[in-house]
């Protein structure tokens, strides 16, 4: 390995970071301004958003670095959303919707960061010729 290698690996994880985060954040942002919309449409839809974003991002992924990124964007815009400003508005009301945006979100995140690696099962590619000898065991069989 060479030093030239193991920067474009190190550039290649931080761009990845913080791709994960910026959809995380539009995933947040969206999800925060559309799910009062419809009463319960509009939150499952969002929180569906947000399942299926951050279990993407965790079966893609060979570590959990990714999908942390992704629920911070996500946590962090709706933070931010649910937080008083200037003007003490807020997007996300302290209704029974808004604390199932928000709670919603948490739970969402700590299943899918906390749920244990599945080992996959090294196959051979279909078209390879590699028999193995009757007396020898496949070490792919179960």
């Amino acid at each position: 390995m060479t030093t030239r290698s193991a920067r474009q690996r190190a550039l290649h994880r931080v761009g990845v970071l913080a791709l994960s985060s910026l959809c995380g954040a539009i995933i947040g942002l969206v999800g925060s301004v559309t799910h009062q919309s419809l009463p319960p449409v509009g939150v499952v839809l969002a929180l569906a958003t947000t399942t299926l974003f951050l279990t993407g991002l965790r079966t893609w992924g060979d570590d959990r670095g990714p999908a942390v990124a992704g629920a911070f964007g996500i946590g962090s815009v709706a933070l931010a959303l649910a937080t008083p400003g200037a003007g003490a508005s807020v997007l996300i009301p302290g209704n029974l919707l808004g604390y199932g945006w928000t709670v919603g979100i948490m739970l969402i995140a700590l299943v899918v960061l906390a749920w244990p690696r599945i080992q996959r099962v090294p196959r051979r590619p279909a078209g390879s010729i590699e028999m193995t000898a009757p007396d020898q065991k496949d070490p792919s069989a179960p």
